[in-house]
C-alpha cells in the first residue's frame, strides 16, 4: 500500500470532512426543528438577506450556492409555492427576475438563526480560545480566498 494512504493533505483533508459532517449534520436538525426549513431552502433565505436590498436574480444565487440553474429553478418553485419567497421582475433586464424572501420566509430564517448560532457557537466556538478562534478565521479565509468561489460576503 502507498505511503500516500498516511499524507498529511489526506489525513487534514479526512478530519475538515468528518467535522463538517458532523457539525453539518447537527446544524440541518437544529435548523429542521426549529423552523421547518431544509438545509437548502435555509441556504436560499440566508444568501438573500445578506445581499443588498435583500434581493438578487436567480442566476447570482446559483453561482453563490453552486447550484445548477435547473436545480435552484426547482427549489425556488417550491419556495415559492410555500410562500417563502417572491420574484419581482428586473428593473433592467427583461430577462431576468429578483428573488426576494416573504415575511414568512424571513420569520421562519429568524427562528432557524436563533437557533442554529447557539449550536454553531457550542460546536465551532466553545472548544477553541478568542484567540485560537481568529486563527482559524484567518487560515479558513485564507484557504478559501485561493478557490473560485472565494470567501462568504460578511459584515
Amino acid at each position: 500500500m502507498s505511503d500516500l494512504v498516511h499524507h498529511e493533505a489526506v489525513v487534514l483533508y479526512g478530519d475538515v470532512l468528518r467535522l463538517t459532517d458532523t457539525i453539518g449534520g447537527r446544524a440541518e436538525r437544529v435548523i429542521r426543528e426549529a423552523s421547518g426549513l431544509g438545509g437548502s431552502e435555509f441556504e436560499v433565505l440566508l444568501r438573500l438577506a445578506r445581499y443588498p436590498g435583500q434581493r438578487t436574480t436567480g442566476a447570482r444565487l446559483a453561482e453563490d450556492l453552486s447550484f445548477t440553474s435547473g436545480g435552484l429553478t426547482r427549489l425556488i418553485s417550491r419556495m415559492e409555492e410555500a410562500g417563502l419567497l417572491v420574484r419581482h421582475p428586473h428593473p433592467d433586464d427583461r430577462r431576468a427576475v429578483l428573488l426576494e424572501a416573504t415575511e414568512h420566509g424571513r420569520t421562519l430564517l429568524d427562528r432557524a438563526l436563533a437557533a442554529h448560532v447557539p449550536q454553531l457557537t457550542g460546536d465551532l466556538f466553545a472548544p477553541l480560545t478568542p484567540v485560537e478562534r481568529l486563527i482559524l478565521r484567518e487560515l479558513v479565509t485564507k484557504l478559501l480566498a485561493s478557490t473560485p468561489r472565494g470567501t462568504t460576503q460578511g459584515p
